[in-house]
């Protein structure tokens, strides 16, 4: 099979997929930000514990999904690309694969901020969200931000 033969609506869904997981890691810092703010800290101590249990009872599996979508579909797309090896494409949908599967490599790095928060840090929820802030920034400008960029370059060059 060609590489033209793949459909073009399966190219695009490691845009989508991704431009998705890169938009809500933005929405779940800009939202967590707000706990952030000095006149709120007191009350954002207290509230944190049940809100990031909640937040990430209900967002984990949206990012997963998302990540899967991202990794899955690029998988798809070179294995259904018989000529793939010689295509400029290649090594940019393996980098995109590559780098939404990177995602998870944060976890051990991520968990354990977000569970001190679970657990109620008494008086230091506000200190563990800020250091899994960092840690989210971080991990959006790096694997996030390049499994985008990565889904983007493979698609314009696997359609031009």
């Amino acid at each position: 099979m060609s590489t033209h033969e793949v459909p073009v609506l399966l190219r695009l869904i490691p845009i989508m997929s991704s431009t998705s997981s890169l938009w809500y890691a933005w929405d779940q810092y800009e939202q967590n930000t707000l706990f952030r703010k000095a006149e709120l800290k007191t009350l954002s101590n207290q509230l944190l514990p049940r809100y990031f249990t909640s937040f990430f009872a209900r967002g984990a599996p949206r990012v997963l999904a998302l990540l899967a979508t991202t990794a899955v579909s690029c998988g798809a797309i070179l294995r259904s690309s018989g000529d793939m090896s010689a295509s400029a494409a290649k090594p940019w949908y393996i980098a995109g694969l590559s780098l939404a599967v990177a995602h998870l490599a944060w976890a051990p790095l991520i968990i354990p901020p977000v569970k001190a928060i679970e657990k109620d840090a008494k008086g230091q929820n506000v200190a563990h969200l800020e250091h899994w802030l960092r840690l989210h920034v971080w991990r959006s400008l790096t694997v996030d931000l390049g499994a985008w960029l990565c889904c983007i370059v493979a698609t314009v060059v696997s359609l031009s």
